[in-house]
């Protein structure tokens, strides 16, 4: 213990135990201690606690099975170890801490003694909390059977709040469980410290430890976050051997050098630094994304073209529905625009009767006359649509035309109607311009 007395500490600052003493209450921990003591104290079923290893989830669950006031509640703080955690053994020692001497093997006679004495606890007052550490190393049918334990109720009211503490396939595990990933209350990510956070650990735990004076300079201390990776066990461990580094060569502070030797001995690569997870994105952020511009309407015709013959794609679009599509008989007017045309071709302008111009062609054998009434004898016809069911016809086929340049060669009387074209509807509208002519 030469190092502690050559630094003037009176204790280990940096032993990785789960030591209360050496709390350090980042901002991270302390969020995450607030939601998991609100959902005790609420009496909440499930609650799963996970993160990296090194990052604190043992001494915050430690932390929080000492807050729980005896007077309000019976708890049981348990550590899983690997070949032991089969569920008759892990609820025989959660029955032999709950004061119910020689357990039954017996499954059945087990859970009944633990639903009498979690009711005497609930009759007291007082609610039940098992928080089982390391729980990621129990098999998915140990851990349904544990959880299990939150089928017992007693008066309408339930008689046990389960806490599992693990390394971050925990979250997967609980989710593959039909009877647990749907009964989830809380669940909180435990995330490494930030380099702001990490100073402040090392201080704090250094001032515990008796320190009156700096003894990591700033860049050391930067050495120990990037190092660790901002988890406080990799941290606590370079730290330690950091400071017997500095005593061997006589330094009286410990410096970046320091910890980069710790490092090498402890075969330590720098540690990625896990930022915290984005949040799944809702439909509301959707909402709010910009949109693009609106296209002047050559350039939105031109997108409304593009979108009708290329195949689907994956990305989301704002759809602009395009100008009716083609009849499939030949020779019928290609759109509203077209069959405009003809008609004014046919239509005498000092007529007053539309009509009466179309049949007097018609007795004069006029063959667009005669094109243009049998379209027009046919107005039940459906327009055809383009859509998965006929995405590989003709439109899916079909070359895009380039517009011309002149504007006087393609006029665009109003936008590109969003709603279904009818053939009745073009014939409406062609006697109404013929009218107003």
């Amino acid at each position: 213990m030469e190092h502690l007395y050559h630094f003037e500490l009176a204790q280990d600052p940096f032993q990785n135990e789960p030591d209360l003493r050496f709390y350090v209450e980042s901002e991270t921990h302390r969020r995450a201690q607030l939601r998991i003591d609100r959902a005790l104290r609420q009496s909440k079923g499930l609650v799963v606690l996970t993160g990296e290893g090194g990052t604190g989830k043992s001494l915050l669950a430690r932390r929080l099975f000492e807050g729980l006031e005896e007077e309000m509640f019976e708890s049981a703080l348990m550590v899983m170890m690997q070949g032991t955690a089969d569920a008759t053994s892990v609820l025989r020692r959660f029955a032999a801490q709950l004061g119910i001497e020689s357990p039954p093997s017996e499954r059945a006679a087990l859970i009944g003694m633990l639903y009498e004495q979690l009711a005497i606890v609930r009759e007291d007052g007082r609610h039940a909390v098992l928080i089982l550490d390391d729980a990621h190393v129990l098999g998915r049918e140990a851990m349904a059977e544990i959880g299990g334990l939150l089928n017992l109720e007693y008066e309408g009211r339930r008689l046990l709040s389960l806490l599992l503490v693990g390394l971050p396939e925990l979250d997967a595990m609980v989710a593959s469980i039909p009877s647990l990933g749907e009964r989830v209350d809380v669940r909180v990510p435990l995330q490494p410290l930030s380099e702001r956070e990490a100073r402040a650990y090392v201080e704090q735990r250094l001032e515990a430890a008796g320190a009156t004076s700096e003894i990591f300079d700033d860049e050391a201390v930067l050495a120990l976050f990037k190092l660790g990776g901002g988890r406080p066990r990799r941290i606590n461990a370079l730290a330690d051997n950091a400071l017997f580094e500095a005593y061997l060569a006589g330094h009286k502070s410990v410096a970046a050098g320091d910890v980069e030797n710790a490092g090498r001995d402890l075969a330590f690569d720098p540690a990625p630094i896990l930022a915290p997870k984005p949040q799944p994105s809702s439909a509301r952020a959707v909402a709010r994304a910009p949109r693009s511009p609106a296209a002047p309407p050559d350039e939105a015709l031109g997108a409304a073209t593009e979108i009708a013959i290329h195949e689907p794609s994956d990305e989301p679009l704002d759809f602009v529905a395009p100008a009716a599509p083609a009849r499939s008989t030949a020779g019928t007017p290609r759109g509203a625009a077209e069959a405009t045309m003809l008609m004014g071709a046919f239509a005498d302008p000092s007529s007053d009767d539309a009509e009466a111009d179309l049949t007097s062609l018609l007795d004069d054998g006029d063959d667009d006359a005669v094109e243009l009434a049998g379209a027009l004898a046919e107005p039940d016809d459906e327009l055809p649509r383009f859509g998965a069911h006929n995405a590989g016809g003709p439109e899916a086929e079909a070359t895009r035309i380039a517009l011309p340049d002149e504007e006087d060669e393609l006029e665009l009387s109003g936008p590109i109607a969003s709603a279904e074209i009818t053939d009745a509807d073009e014939i409406d509208d062609l006697f109404v311009e013929l009218l107003d002519d």
